[in-house]
């Protein structure tokens, strides 16, 4: 086979070139320490490489969120950790100051330490986050959530729950509103009684327990009502969840105990007058908006007491406030127990993306990042190579028929 000169020339520099084109290309790849630095250098490769680094990045945005998500919740967590210990010292407060004995000037004393309590826990409830949002006002973050005179309160949030995307199948709750943290309580919440705020008697409930939680009317609400004075004094008691009245006119001695329907009884002390009630409730099923229970308690204790009937409005006031900051302080400390599960699930995602992060980084190194070793024996041979071509091309322009050996 003959080949024109032409025909040389082109194969040599074509060589040249291939040559030069290779080591510019490892060269490239050990500069950008880069195995693929363009798809066409490995098309599939390429490939898996995006799909790695959108996932990369799809998990680096979860952290990120978890990150913001953290933050709130820990706000939330600090307000809350207040209020818990505001509960804590107002139970002290009205212990102390149901003392029968403490005067009108030491009432006035435990008033103002429970009024401080009140502001404290209206602060937590009024508070915000880092961003400036309301952390307790549901959606309505822009919103004060707690509004009107002592206890007198009224929540302008809602109940909505903002929830963030913390991993690929998983939502998180970002707050907990207002209602739910001030004016909620557990399913396991005590009975609440109330005395009507026109009692003119003496009367005061001394206790209230539960005979069966298993009843079938535990949980009903019932009134209590008494008719008479003194010795012809008489009671009644109507379930009001059924509107059927259970005891009808019973004589009334104080201290003797009276049934509530079949899981619940109660026992009263002191002199009714006509027309006086009282209300026994689940803590869902009354007020329970502890911020207002409060505020009633401290003007309860600034008033004196110069009579029987404002005794018993006293004393039966602390019991109710008192079995009030019982319930709630059960509440929020579900609240926080849900919080901080929330908290501990956000650290094990942390430490899952963080894995996952690690794998991503180390299989997009694998397919796209050079071996050091290889790239630099590949760079070393292309460059003998291109010398090579180079001595051959020379060697071969050199030749011709006149040549001698």
């Amino acid at each position: 086979m003959r080949l024109s000169t032409n025909t040389i020339y082109a194969i040599g520099t074509q060589s040249i070139l291939d040559q030069q084109s290779r080591v510019s290309k490892i060269g490239q790849q050990i500069a950008t320490q880069k195995r693929i630095t363009k798809p066409s250098d490995d098309p599939r490769g390429a490939a898996q490489v995006l799909n790695l680094q959108q996932a990369k990045r799809i998990n680096e945005q979860y952290a990120a969120t978890r990150a913001t998500l953290e933050i709130q919740l820990s706000s939330e967590e600090n307000q809350l950790n207040q209020v818990t210990d505001g509960l804590t010292a107002a139970k002290q407060t009205l212990v102390a100051a149901a003392n029968g004995t403490l005067s009108d000037a030491d009432r006035e004393s435990y008033a103002n330490e429970l009024e401080g309590i009140y502001q404290q826990m209206l602060s937590a409830a009024n508070a915000k986050d880092g961003s400036g949002d309301y952390i307790f006002a549901g959606f309505k973050s822009g919103q004060t959530p707690f509004t009107g005179s002592a206890g007198n309160l009224v929540y302008n949030g809602d109940n909505g729950q903002r929830e963030l995307q913390v991993d690929s199948s998983r939502t998180m709750r970002a707050n907990d509103s207002g209602l739910a943290v001030f004016a909620a309580t557990t399913a396991s919440a005590t009975y609440i009684a109330t005395a009507d705020q026109g009692n003119q008697g003496s009367s005061t409930y001394s206790s209230l327990d539960v005979v069966a939680a298993d009843a079938d009317d535990y949980g009903h609400r019932f009134k209590l009502t008494f008719s008479g004075n003194g010795a012809d004094a008489t009671y009644s008691v109507v379930d009001s969840t059924t509107g059927d009245t259970l005891i009808n006119n019973a004589a009334y001695q104080s201290g003797q105990t009276i049934a509530l329907g079949n899981g619940l009884q109660t026992t009263i002390e002191g002199e009714p007058a006509d027309g006086d009630s009282y209300t026994f409730a689940k803590g869902a099923d009354s007020d329970s908006n502890i911020l207002n229970a409060l505020a009633h308690a401290v003007d309860v204790l600034r008033q004196p007491i110069d009579s029987d009937a404002a005794q018993a409005r006293f004393t039966n006031t602390v019991n109710r406030a008192n079995r009030q900051v019982d319930n709630a302080l059960d509440n929020v400390l579900s609240v926080r127990s849900d919080l901080g599960t929330r908290l501990n699930e956000l650290d094990n995602l942390d430490s899952v993306g963080e894995t996952q992060n690690v794998t991503y980084k180390q299989n997009i190194s694998n397919l796209r990042d050079i071996d050091w070793v290889s790239a630099i024996s590949d760079f070393s041979l292309a460059r003998v190579a291109l010398q090579a071509s180079r001595q051959t091309f020379m060697s071969v322009q050199q030749m011709s028929l006149f040549s001698q050996k």
